[in-house]
Protein backbone atom coordinates (compact mmCIF):
# COMPACT_ATOMS: atom_id res chain seq x y z
CA UNK A 1 0.00 0.00 0.00
CA UNK A 2 1.28 2.94 -1.12
CA UNK A 3 2.18 5.94 1.76
CA UNK A 4 1.25 8.86 -0.38
CA UNK A 5 -2.09 9.79 -2.32
CA UNK A 6 -4.84 7.46 -1.20
CA UNK A 7 -5.02 3.40 -1.04
CA UNK A 8 -8.30 1.72 -0.70
CA UNK A 9 -8.11 -1.59 1.80
CA UNK A 10 -11.30 -3.56 1.54
CA UNK A 11 -13.35 -0.92 0.71
CA UNK A 12 -12.45 1.22 2.88
CA UNK A 13 -10.37 4.73 1.72
CA UNK A 14 -7.25 5.49 3.43
CA UNK A 15 -6.43 9.26 3.02
CA UNK A 16 -2.81 9.94 3.88
CA UNK A 17 -0.26 12.57 3.70
CA UNK A 18 -3.44 14.96 2.93
CA UNK A 19 -3.43 18.56 5.68
CA UNK A 20 -7.11 18.90 6.46
CA UNK A 21 -9.34 21.42 6.20
CA UNK A 22 -8.80 21.90 9.90
CA UNK A 23 -5.38 22.39 9.45
CA UNK A 24 -4.03 19.14 11.12
CA UNK A 25 -0.70 18.37 9.85
CA UNK A 26 -0.66 15.44 7.75
CA UNK A 27 0.79 11.92 9.18
CA UNK A 28 4.35 12.06 7.23
CA UNK A 29 5.80 14.48 6.08
CA UNK A 30 7.42 14.93 2.14
CA UNK A 31 10.83 13.23 3.30
CA UNK A 32 13.07 10.37 1.61
CA UNK A 33 10.69 7.68 0.86
CA UNK A 34 13.93 4.89 0.80
CA UNK A 35 14.47 2.38 3.20
CA UNK A 36 16.99 2.75 6.27
CA UNK A 37 20.01 1.41 5.72
CA UNK A 38 21.26 -1.94 8.00
CA UNK A 39 23.86 0.43 9.43
CA UNK A 40 20.99 2.81 10.69
CA UNK A 41 18.97 -0.37 11.76
CA UNK A 42 22.27 -1.39 13.86
CA UNK A 43 22.74 2.02 15.31
CA UNK A 44 18.81 2.22 16.21
CA UNK A 45 18.83 -0.55 18.31
CA UNK A 46 21.80 0.02 19.62
CA UNK A 47 19.98 3.65 21.10
CA UNK A 48 16.93 1.83 22.66
CA UNK A 49 19.41 -0.62 24.22
CA UNK A 50 20.96 2.73 25.88
CA UNK A 51 17.84 4.12 26.87
CA UNK A 52 16.53 0.92 28.59
CA UNK A 53 19.78 -0.29 29.96
CA UNK A 54 21.48 3.19 30.96
CA UNK A 55 18.18 5.57 31.33
CA UNK A 56 17.03 6.40 34.56
CA UNK A 57 13.65 4.93 35.70
CA UNK A 58 11.50 6.20 38.76
CA UNK A 59 7.80 4.72 36.78
CA UNK A 60 7.04 1.87 33.87
CA UNK A 61 5.83 5.18 32.05
CA UNK A 62 8.72 5.19 29.67
CA UNK A 63 7.96 1.11 29.37
CA UNK A 64 4.87 2.05 28.00
CA UNK A 65 5.39 5.06 26.30
CA UNK A 66 8.13 2.85 24.10
CA UNK A 67 5.28 -0.10 23.71
CA UNK A 68 3.24 2.89 22.61
CA UNK A 69 5.14 4.35 19.57
CA UNK A 70 5.69 0.93 18.15
CA UNK A 71 2.28 0.14 17.80
CA UNK A 72 1.52 3.40 16.23
CA UNK A 73 4.46 2.95 14.01
CA UNK A 74 2.56 -0.49 13.01
CA UNK A 75 -0.53 1.07 12.28
CA UNK A 76 0.12 4.59 10.86
CA UNK A 77 3.82 4.01 9.44
CA UNK A 78 5.52 2.78 6.36
CA UNK A 79 8.82 1.15 5.73
CA UNK A 80 10.62 3.86 4.02
CA UNK A 81 12.61 6.68 5.39
CA UNK A 82 9.91 8.98 5.99
CA UNK A 83 8.96 11.30 8.56
CA UNK A 84 5.89 10.62 10.67
CA UNK A 85 3.68 12.96 12.93
CA UNK A 86 2.12 11.30 15.68
CA UNK A 87 -0.99 13.76 17.91
CA UNK A 88 0.08 13.71 21.96
CA UNK A 89 -3.69 12.57 22.04
CA UNK A 90 -3.26 9.92 19.89
CA UNK A 91 -0.03 8.66 22.12
CA UNK A 92 -2.43 9.29 25.55
CA UNK A 93 -4.52 6.93 23.73
CA UNK A 94 -3.01 4.48 23.39
CA UNK A 95 -0.42 4.60 26.74
CA UNK A 96 -4.42 4.18 28.49
CA UNK A 97 -4.51 1.20 26.76
CA UNK A 98 -1.68 -0.33 28.02
CA UNK A 99 -2.48 0.38 31.30
CA UNK A 100 -5.87 -0.65 31.21
CA UNK A 101 -5.31 -4.06 32.33
CA UNK A 102 -2.56 -3.38 34.73
CA UNK A 103 -5.00 -1.42 37.01
CA UNK A 104 -6.95 -4.51 38.13
CA UNK A 105 -6.32 -6.29 40.99
CA UNK A 106 -3.50 -8.72 40.86
CA UNK A 107 -4.51 -11.99 40.54
CA UNK A 108 -2.48 -15.23 38.96
CA UNK A 109 -2.73 -19.14 39.43
CA UNK A 110 -5.33 -18.50 41.82
CA UNK A 111 -3.65 -16.64 43.72
CA UNK A 112 -5.64 -13.39 44.69
CA UNK A 113 -3.90 -10.65 46.06
CA UNK A 114 -6.90 -9.09 47.44
CA UNK A 115 -7.68 -6.06 45.62
CA UNK A 116 -4.03 -5.07 45.70
CA UNK A 117 -3.28 -2.74 42.16
CA UNK A 118 0.28 -3.56 41.72
CA UNK A 119 2.39 -0.31 41.89
CA UNK A 120 3.79 1.05 38.99
CA UNK A 121 6.43 3.70 40.50
CA UNK A 122 8.59 4.19 43.48
CA UNK A 123 6.56 5.80 45.87
CA UNK A 124 2.94 6.86 45.29
CA UNK A 125 0.95 4.66 43.17
CA UNK A 126 1.72 5.81 39.44
CA UNK A 127 -1.12 8.31 38.71
CA UNK A 128 -1.95 6.93 35.40
CA UNK A 129 -3.06 3.47 37.28
CA UNK A 130 -4.64 5.44 39.75
CA UNK A 131 -6.77 6.96 37.23
CA UNK A 132 -7.69 3.91 35.29
CA UNK A 133 -8.15 2.36 38.71
CA UNK A 134 -10.88 5.38 39.51
CA UNK A 135 -12.50 4.35 35.80
CA UNK A 136 -12.86 0.73 36.27
CA UNK A 137 -14.05 1.07 40.23
CA UNK A 138 -17.06 2.80 38.53
CA UNK A 139 -17.96 0.67 36.01
CA UNK A 140 -19.87 -2.60 36.72
CA UNK A 141 -19.33 -6.36 36.31
CA UNK A 142 -18.82 -7.26 32.76
CA UNK A 143 -19.33 -3.36 31.35
CA UNK A 144 -15.81 -3.16 33.19
CA UNK A 145 -13.64 -4.03 29.74
CA UNK A 146 -11.99 -1.52 27.63
CA UNK A 147 -14.01 -1.62 25.04
CA UNK A 148 -16.77 -0.21 26.98
CA UNK A 149 -14.54 2.41 28.94
CA UNK A 150 -13.43 3.47 25.18
CA UNK A 151 -16.99 4.12 24.57
CA UNK A 152 -17.80 5.73 28.21
CA UNK A 153 -17.98 9.24 28.04
CA UNK A 154 -15.58 8.81 30.99
CA UNK A 155 -12.62 8.23 28.33
CA UNK A 156 -12.04 11.36 26.62
CA UNK A 157 -11.40 13.03 30.08
CA UNK A 158 -9.11 9.96 31.14
CA UNK A 159 -6.73 10.81 27.68
CA UNK A 160 -6.88 14.34 28.51
CA UNK A 161 -5.49 13.83 31.82
CA UNK A 162 -3.08 10.95 30.06
CA UNK A 163 -2.22 14.03 27.51
CA UNK A 164 -1.28 15.83 30.28
CA UNK A 165 0.97 13.55 32.06
CA UNK A 166 3.26 12.51 29.01
CA UNK A 167 3.69 16.31 28.40
CA UNK A 168 4.71 16.98 31.39
CA UNK A 169 7.19 13.84 32.20
CA UNK A 170 7.99 10.87 29.91
CA UNK A 171 7.46 12.53 26.43
CA UNK A 172 10.55 14.58 27.49
CA UNK A 173 12.52 11.76 29.11
CA UNK A 174 12.36 9.09 27.65
CA UNK A 175 15.58 9.92 25.32
CA UNK A 176 17.35 11.32 28.23
CA UNK A 177 20.84 9.09 29.22
CA UNK A 178 22.88 10.33 32.13
CA UNK A 179 23.48 14.08 31.75
CA UNK A 180 22.84 13.42 27.33
CA UNK A 181 19.86 13.69 25.07
CA UNK A 182 19.96 11.47 22.61
CA UNK A 183 17.43 12.85 19.97
CA UNK A 184 17.28 9.69 17.98
CA UNK A 185 13.39 9.17 18.31
CA UNK A 186 11.51 12.23 17.60
CA UNK A 187 11.63 15.77 17.99
CA UNK A 188 8.38 18.41 19.28
CA UNK A 189 6.22 18.33 16.77
CA UNK A 190 4.20 21.43 14.90
CA UNK A 191 3.17 23.00 17.88
CA UNK A 192 2.92 21.10 21.68
CA UNK A 193 0.67 18.95 20.60
CA UNK A 194 2.41 16.51 18.30
CA UNK A 195 5.42 14.76 17.81
CA UNK A 196 7.36 13.60 15.04
CA UNK A 197 8.96 10.84 14.82
CA UNK A 198 12.31 11.15 12.76
CA UNK A 199 13.45 9.52 9.48
CA UNK A 200 13.36 5.93 9.20
CA UNK A 201 12.32 5.74 12.57
CA UNK A 202 8.91 4.27 12.42
CA UNK A 203 10.58 1.85 9.71
CA UNK A 204 12.66 0.86 12.53
CA UNK A 205 10.37 0.58 15.29
CA UNK A 206 7.90 -1.64 12.34
CA UNK A 207 11.00 -3.80 11.26
CA UNK A 208 11.79 -4.55 15.11
CA UNK A 209 8.63 -4.49 17.21
CA UNK A 210 8.94 -7.77 18.39
CA UNK A 211 12.27 -7.52 19.82
CA UNK A 212 11.63 -4.06 20.83
CA UNK A 213 8.14 -4.79 22.70
CA UNK A 214 10.15 -8.13 24.34
CA UNK A 215 12.73 -5.77 25.99
CA UNK A 216 10.55 -3.02 26.98
CA UNK A 217 8.25 -5.94 29.05
CA UNK A 218 11.19 -7.82 30.23
CA UNK A 219 12.23 -4.24 32.11
CA UNK A 220 8.95 -3.04 33.17
CA UNK A 221 8.41 -6.80 34.68
CA UNK A 222 11.88 -6.59 36.19
CA UNK A 223 11.15 -2.64 37.66
CA UNK A 224 7.47 -4.10 39.10
CA UNK A 225 9.45 -6.86 40.75
CA UNK A 226 11.88 -4.73 41.62
CA UNK A 227 9.28 -2.90 44.21
CA UNK A 228 8.87 -3.14 47.70
CA UNK A 229 5.39 -2.20 47.76
CA UNK A 230 4.47 -5.33 45.15
CA UNK A 231 6.71 -8.16 47.34
CA UNK A 232 3.60 -8.93 49.77
CA UNK A 233 1.45 -10.55 46.93
CA UNK A 234 4.68 -11.41 44.19
CA UNK A 235 6.56 -12.92 47.14
CA UNK A 236 3.76 -16.10 46.68
CA UNK A 237 2.62 -15.58 43.35
CA UNK A 238 3.66 -16.41 39.73
CA UNK A 239 2.32 -15.27 36.60
CA UNK A 240 3.08 -11.82 36.84
CA UNK A 241 4.08 -11.80 32.71
CA UNK A 242 0.83 -13.45 31.88
CA UNK A 243 -1.37 -10.90 34.04
CA UNK A 244 0.81 -7.74 32.89
CA UNK A 245 0.90 -8.26 29.15
CA UNK A 246 -1.33 -11.08 28.73
CA UNK A 247 -4.92 -12.27 27.41
CA UNK A 248 -7.41 -14.72 28.87
CA UNK A 249 -8.08 -17.15 26.52
CA UNK A 250 -10.71 -19.02 28.19
CA UNK A 251 -12.92 -15.79 28.39
CA UNK A 252 -11.89 -14.51 25.18
CA UNK A 253 -13.08 -18.39 23.91
CA UNK A 254 -16.67 -17.87 26.05
CA UNK A 255 -17.22 -14.90 24.44
CA UNK A 256 -16.61 -15.08 20.83
CA UNK A 257 -16.67 -19.00 20.18
CA UNK A 258 -20.44 -19.43 19.90
CA UNK A 259 -20.67 -16.58 16.93
CA UNK A 260 -17.87 -16.92 15.14
CA UNK A 261 -18.87 -20.74 14.76
CA UNK A 262 -22.05 -19.60 13.43
CA UNK A 263 -20.15 -16.91 10.88
CA UNK A 264 -18.22 -20.22 9.62
CA UNK A 265 -20.95 -21.90 9.46
CA UNK A 266 -19.44 -25.02 12.02
CA UNK A 267 -16.44 -25.03 9.50
CA UNK A 268 -12.69 -25.01 10.84
CA UNK A 269 -11.02 -21.39 9.07
CA UNK A 270 -8.04 -23.18 8.18
CA UNK A 271 -9.08 -27.15 7.14
CA UNK A 272 -12.97 -26.27 6.61
CA UNK A 273 -13.50 -29.90 8.18
CA UNK A 274 -16.40 -30.01 10.86
CA UNK A 275 -15.66 -27.77 13.81
CA UNK A 276 -15.79 -29.77 17.18
CA UNK A 277 -17.04 -28.86 20.49
CA UNK A 278 -13.54 -27.80 21.72
CA UNK A 279 -12.53 -25.42 19.20
CA UNK A 280 -10.15 -22.92 19.62
CA UNK A 281 -10.26 -19.21 19.08
CA UNK A 282 -6.97 -18.03 16.99
CA UNK A 283 -5.82 -14.62 16.29
CA UNK A 284 -5.16 -14.53 12.74
CA UNK A 285 -1.76 -12.22 13.30
CA UNK A 286 -0.66 -14.13 16.13
CA UNK A 287 -0.60 -13.14 19.39
CA UNK A 288 3.20 -12.71 19.47
CA UNK A 289 3.50 -10.40 16.50
CA UNK A 290 0.11 -7.90 17.68
CA UNK A 291 -0.80 -8.34 21.36
CA UNK A 292 -4.67 -6.97 21.15
CA UNK A 293 -8.20 -8.67 20.84
CA UNK A 294 -9.40 -6.96 17.86
CA UNK A 295 -12.58 -8.44 16.90
CA UNK A 296 -11.78 -8.49 13.38
CA UNK A 297 -8.81 -10.83 13.81
CA UNK A 298 -10.16 -13.23 15.77
CA UNK A 299 -11.18 -17.06 13.83
CA UNK A 300 -12.05 -20.24 15.12
CA UNK A 301 -10.12 -23.09 14.53
CA UNK A 302 -9.75 -27.10 15.18
CA UNK A 303 -7.05 -27.25 18.18
CA UNK A 304 -4.42 -28.97 15.84
CA UNK A 305 -5.09 -26.38 13.00
CA UNK A 306 -4.42 -23.88 15.99
CA UNK A 307 -0.97 -25.43 16.96
CA UNK A 308 0.29 -26.19 13.90
CA UNK A 309 0.57 -22.76 12.76
CA UNK A 310 1.34 -21.48 16.27
CA UNK A 311 2.99 -18.24 16.42
CA UNK A 312 3.18 -18.22 12.44
CA UNK A 313 1.72 -16.28 9.96
CA UNK A 314 -1.05 -18.77 7.84
CA UNK A 315 -0.07 -18.72 4.10
CA UNK A 316 -1.69 -16.96 1.04
CA UNK A 317 -3.99 -19.17 0.49
CA UNK A 318 -5.32 -18.43 4.61
CA UNK A 319 -4.68 -14.60 3.59
CA UNK A 320 -6.98 -14.75 0.84
CA UNK A 321 -9.25 -16.15 2.60
CA UNK A 322 -9.71 -13.82 5.73
CA UNK A 323 -9.64 -10.47 3.69
CA UNK A 324 -13.06 -12.15 2.12
CA UNK A 325 -13.52 -13.14 5.77
CA UNK A 326 -13.41 -9.52 7.27
CA UNK A 327 -15.04 -7.90 3.68
CA UNK A 328 -18.25 -10.22 3.82
CA UNK A 329 -18.75 -10.41 7.96
CA UNK A 330 -17.98 -6.72 8.40
CA UNK A 331 -20.94 -6.06 10.09
CA UNK A 332 -21.58 -9.09 11.31
CA UNK A 333 -18.01 -8.93 13.41
CA UNK A 334 -18.72 -5.35 14.23
CA UNK A 335 -21.81 -6.75 16.21
CA UNK A 336 -19.68 -9.60 17.51
CA UNK A 337 -16.85 -7.20 19.44
CA UNK A 338 -19.01 -5.00 20.30
CA UNK A 339 -21.32 -7.54 22.51
CA UNK A 340 -18.24 -9.38 23.59
CA UNK A 341 -16.75 -5.99 24.95
CA UNK A 342 -13.67 -6.01 22.33
CA UNK A 343 -12.20 -3.57 20.65
CA UNK A 344 -13.01 -3.71 17.05
CA UNK A 345 -10.72 -1.55 14.06
CA UNK A 346 -11.16 -3.12 11.09
CA UNK A 347 -8.62 -0.43 9.08
CA UNK A 348 -6.36 -1.30 12.26
CA UNK A 349 -7.07 -5.12 11.68
CA UNK A 350 -5.66 -4.32 7.63
CA UNK A 351 -2.76 -2.53 8.82
CA UNK A 352 -1.39 -4.89 10.80
CA UNK A 353 -1.67 -7.82 8.61
CA UNK A 354 0.17 -5.58 5.72
CA UNK A 355 3.04 -4.97 8.88
CA UNK A 356 2.68 -8.87 9.64
CA UNK A 357 3.32 -10.05 6.07
CA UNK A 358 5.58 -7.49 4.82
CA UNK A 359 8.30 -7.76 7.74
CA UNK A 360 7.86 -11.72 7.00
CA UNK A 361 8.50 -11.28 3.19
CA UNK A 362 11.29 -9.04 4.15
CA UNK A 363 13.38 -11.32 6.53
CA UNK A 364 12.07 -14.78 5.38
CA UNK A 365 9.98 -15.78 7.71
CA UNK A 366 8.93 -19.19 7.32
CA UNK A 367 4.58 -19.31 7.22
CA UNK A 368 1.98 -22.31 7.75
CA UNK A 369 1.27 -23.44 4.63
CA UNK A 370 -1.69 -25.84 6.71
CA UNK A 371 -1.35 -29.52 7.76
CA UNK A 372 2.32 -30.17 8.08
CA UNK A 373 3.30 -27.90 5.40
CA UNK A 374 5.41 -24.93 6.07
CA UNK A 375 6.86 -22.32 3.40
CA UNK A 376 7.48 -18.70 2.54
CA UNK A 377 5.94 -15.79 1.38
CA UNK A 378 5.79 -14.82 -2.96
CA UNK A 379 5.57 -11.54 -3.82
CA UNK A 380 2.09 -11.84 -4.42
CA UNK A 381 0.68 -11.56 -1.13
CA UNK A 382 0.15 -7.62 -1.34
CA UNK A 383 -2.81 -8.04 -4.49
CA UNK A 384 -4.20 -10.17 -1.55
CA UNK A 385 -4.92 -6.55 0.20
CA UNK A 386 -5.81 -4.74 -2.36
Amino acid sequence: MGASGQSRVLGQELSVGKVSDSGTPPPYLPTDTSRPSPADQIRFIANVERILAEGSFVATYKYALLVALVELAIERGDDSNRELVLPIHDIADKFAELYWRQAAPYEADGVSSRGLVLHQNQGRQASAISRLVKLRNEMQGSRSTLAHARRSADWSPLVGQMRSLLKSMPLWRLQRVGHEDIRFLYEPGPGSDYITLLPGVACHLRERAPLIRRLAETEWLRFVLSLKQNQPVLGRAVGLSEFLFGSSRAALSLKVSKPLRELQSGQCFYCQGTLSATAAVDHFIPWSRYPRDLAHNLVLAHGACNSRKNDLLGGEPYLERWVKFVSDHDSDLLQLGTEAGLLVDRATSVAVAEWSYGHAERVHAEVWLGGKDYGHLSRNWRELLR
